[in-house]
């Protein structure tokens, strides 16, 4: 079979995307958020909770007797998975694979649109796609079940439709779509889904193929689409109740109260590392090609400058308050790829036009060892713990003796409702919570900790690493 060359490069870009996430999705554990959203998702599948009021423990978070860090899609979408393959663990890496899928996907159709006029340059969808894997915090996102990594399919299917209703010109059906795929992405992690309204007045100001009336326009119809959507959802009891939590109870509180940094710059700090990766590699490039590096980009400048102000609506506004992580700006990190590989467009062009056969055998076979590494790496793997094994290695044996649903005790002082990883693992595998309370029929406590057992409760022998069980033996009246 004889293979454009542009196939053996998308080979080893893909292999680099799965070979920096399928290790570590193959493995027991998750980062300790990525367990919580499964857990509440799991939770829904089986009933406990509803879509509009989930559930992840018997005392939830913040005293709130349901779960509203986030929005309810992602969990409702999780659900079913859970529903059609069951409870394995395995049932939330293959939702994980999906997302990266399709994220990949819909970089490669935003790739060819923009390219569309350009075959040789649309064929290598496999660049950007290369840059936006080796973004540290992005991999990182997508070795974890974290919620960005659905909200950037919505981002990217908006922006898609935008671009094509835009080109078209009063094609208002796709700036209808585009901003049902807005309101998806709000519904998936809050105001950070908005970001691609913006798209129709970036437009303009790099490219002004449309008036500025025309991109207000559709910059209107992006906000009134959600806007209308939530007005509708808001007019229901049940719906308008727990939004309500989410927006005043959680977010705006966690805004007010609970910051994760003193730095309000701390997004552009940090948008700065994660993109080192790719900034290395253009420069490179740029110290390869000295003055002619300039001279051509050119070419692609306008799309270079669209894409990264595109990257910087979905970043930068993070800084609008001092709640900021690093994966929060996932969803923003294909635009920034597209960018970056666009003005590296002509040279990568221009050196895959002479490549030799010779060259080309060479990259076929590395494209091969590659893809087989990977899978042989991948395969390795299987069995295996990521993470907090000690803990996650006690939570199997303590799933075998304590019932499911049951909520034990743990001393007040140890209990901390924001640390997921060893309540998040009990509620995952065995639907088991943990609360301060007292005179439960299970009391677990840390090893190593000076904390009085309480009167009543004998130790359960089951060779624990990390923690030690108790189970009472009579009822101690309260």
């Amino acid at each position: 079979m004889s293979w454009d060359k542009n196939t053996y490069f998308a080979i080893i870009s893909l292999s680099v995307v799965f070979g920096l996430t399928l290790p570590v999705l193959i493995q027991d554990a998750m980062f300790q958020d990525a367990v919580l959203y499964s857990s509440v998702a799991h939770n829904l599948s089986i009933g406990h909770g509803t879509f509009w009021f989930p559930q992840y423990s018997a005392l939830n978070l913040e005293g709130i007797p349901s779960f509203h860090e986030q929005p309810p899609l992602v969990f409702g979408i999780m659900s079913l998975f859970y529903k059609l393959f069951g409870s394995s663990i395995y049932v939330e890496r293959v939702y994980t694979v999906l997302m990266i899928v399709l994220n990949i996907y819909f970089i490669r159709v935003l790739w060819k649109e923009v390219y569309l006029a350009a075959n040789s340059y649309s064929k290598m969808w496999w660049l950007p796609v290369f840059f936006w894997i080796i973004i540290p915090v992005c991999f990182w996102s997508f070795r974890n079940n974290m919620i960005e990594n659905t909200m950037g399919v919505f981002i990217l299917i908006s922006v898609i439709i935008s671009i094509k209703s835009i080109q078209k010109e009063n094609f208002w059906l796709g700036w209808i779509t585009s901003g049902l795929f807005i309101f998806l992405a709000s519904f998936s992690k809050g105001v950070p889904g908005f970001f691609p309204i913006v798209l129709p007045l970036i437009w303009w100001f790099v490219y002004r193929e449309v008036s500025l009336a025309k991109a207000l326009q559709y910059f209107a119809v992006l906000v009134l689409i959600p806007s209308l959507i939530y007005g509708i959802i808001l007019m229901f009891p049940g719906p308008r109740e727990s939004l309500s939590i989410y927006f005043f109870d959680r977010l705006i509180r966690r805004v007010d109260d609970m910051h994760t940094t003193f730095n309000r710059f701390e997004t552009a700090r940090k948008l700065f590392v994660e993109m080192l990766p790719v900034l290395i590699s253009v420069s490179i490039l740029m110290l390869v090609k000295g003055k002619p590096f300039f001279k051509r980009i050119a070419e692609t400048k306008k799309e270079f400058w669209f894409f990264l102000l595109l990257g910087f609506a979905g970043s930068l506004p993070l800084m609008l308050t001092k709640v900021q992580k690093g994966w929060y700006m996932v969803p923003s990190f294909p635009f920034f790829a597209i960018a970056f590989a666009s003005i590296c467009l002509p040279f990568v062009s221009e050196w895959l036009s002479h490549m030799t056969v010779r060259s080309v055998r060479v990259v076929k076979t590395i494209s091969f060892i590659l893809a087989s590494g990977v899978l042989v790496v991948t395969a390795l793997q299987f069995g295996k713990i990521s993470r907090e094994e000690a803990i996650l290695t006690d939570v199997y044996k303590i799933g075998k003796v304590v019932p499911q649903f049951t909520t034990m005790s743990v001393p007040k002082e140890q209990y901390d409702q924001y640390n997921f990883i060893l309540q998040g693992f009990l509620v995952r595998h065995f639907f088991i919570s943990i609360s301060p309370e007292k005179n439960l029929p299970f009391f677990l406590t840390e090893k190593g900790k000076k904390v009085a057992v309480p009167y009543g409760y004998e130790e359960i022998n089951l060779d624990l690493r990390k923690y030690s069980l108790y189970k009472q033996k009579i009822n101690i009246k309260k």
